[in-house]
Formats: C-alpha cells, sequence, structure tokens
C-alpha cells in the first residue's frame, strides 16, 4: 500500500507569507450527494476507511485529536464483554457462614440471661446448649469453607466467595482454638 499524502506543514508564527492571501471564492451550493475523486487523477481507489488492521503509521508533526474512549471494553470479535454471571456455589457458603455466625452470636448474646437466670439447671443447660452449638457450628463452617474453596476456582464475582473463606476459616480456628483452651484449663 502506498504511503498517506501528509498535509503541508503550515508556517510557524514567524514566517509570514510575503502576498497577500487570496479571497475565498464564491459560495456555491452544495450538491445532494457527496462528490468523490475520480481514480483517473492518479489516486488508487481505496474504501474511506481501512478493511484490516494495518501497520501503524509513521508519527505525525501534528497529532491529530485522540479518539473518544469507548463506554464498553470490546471482546475481541468487536462486542462488549458479557457482564459476568454470579456464583450460585459463592452465594450458598456465604450464607451458609453469616448465618452459622449469627446463631454463634445469638448463643453468645443469650448466654449471660440464662446463668444469670438462676433457675434449676442453667449452668448445665447452657453447656450442653454451648457444646451441641459449637460441634454443630464447626462442621457448618467446615462445609461453608470448602464450599467457598471450590467456588473460588469458578467464574464469576470472588467478593461473596472471599468472605465467605474469610467467616468460615475465622469460624472453624476459633472452634479449635477454643476447644484445645477448654481441654488444657481442665487439666490445669
Amino acid at each position: 500500500m502506498s504511503e498517506p499524502v501528509q498535509p503541508p506543514v503550515p508556517p510557524s508564527g514567524h514566517d509570514l507569507p510575503a502576498a497577500p492571501a487570496a479571497p475565498p471564492p464564491a459560495a456555491t451550493p452544495l450538491p445532494a450527494a457527496p462528490q468523490y475523486p475520480a481514480t483517473a487523477q492518479g489516486y488508487p481507489s481505496a474504501p474511506p476507511y481501512p478493511t484490516a488492521p494495518q501497520a501503524a503509521a509513521p508519527p505525525q508533526a501534528y497529532p491529530t485529536a485522540n479518539p473518544a474512549p469507548q463506554a464498553y471494553p470490546l471482546a475481541p470479535s468487536g462486542r462488549p464483554t458479557p457482564v459476568r454471571e454470579s456464583n450460585p456455589l459463592a452465594r450458598a457458603a456465604f450464607i451458609i457462614a453469616v448465618a452459622t455466625f449469627a446463631i454463634n452470636l445469638f448463643g453468645s448474646i443469650v448466654r449471660p440471661f440464662v446463668y444469670s437466670g438462676g433457675g434449676v439447671g442453667g449452668y448445665e443447660f447452657m453447656l450442653a446448649f454451648d457444646n451441641g452449638i459449637g460441634i454443630l457450628s464447626f462442621f457448618v463452617y467446615v462445609v461453608a469453607l470448602i464450599l467457598g474453596l471450590i467456588a473460588m476456582r469458578r467464574a464469576g464475582s470472588r467478593l461473596l466467595t472471599g468472605m465467605a473463606i474469610g467467616i468460615a476459616g475465622v469460624g472453624a480456628i476459633g472452634f479449635v482454638f477454643t476447644s484445645i483452651a477448654i481441654t488444657l484449663l481442665q487439666f490445669i
């Protein structure tokens, strides 16, 4: 392909032309359809726009205006990229982890009221209740952690997955350390 025709370089402010500029031509009405130059003038017949990617043109002395940024990123096919779909496994892991955390939080809030109730068997009931919730929540936290790790490998948003892994991991580790501490306190 031939080199594109470069427009002449405009003169700088210091180099003024010696002769005055010619007056503009008289106004003529515009034709109804755009007129294109004929190929007989020595110009090759080419479409007004490139049809295939070409090598980058050399830099011009006066760069043109920057093209407007696109509103949406384009995929290699030229179409907008599809929006990532949600990950239902991540959502399930997140809901399980948050529900288990809420149950443990509820047990922590209720504990002082049960102890101060002074009723018969308040301490024994709360001890059995705490142990049952603790063991059940440990296994549910492990399930939420496994679901979160599986969901991490799937496409979709990683925000819920990360939150589910964080909540479930901290809950399971907290139960393990609490169990170790209680077991060690029995021997002291």
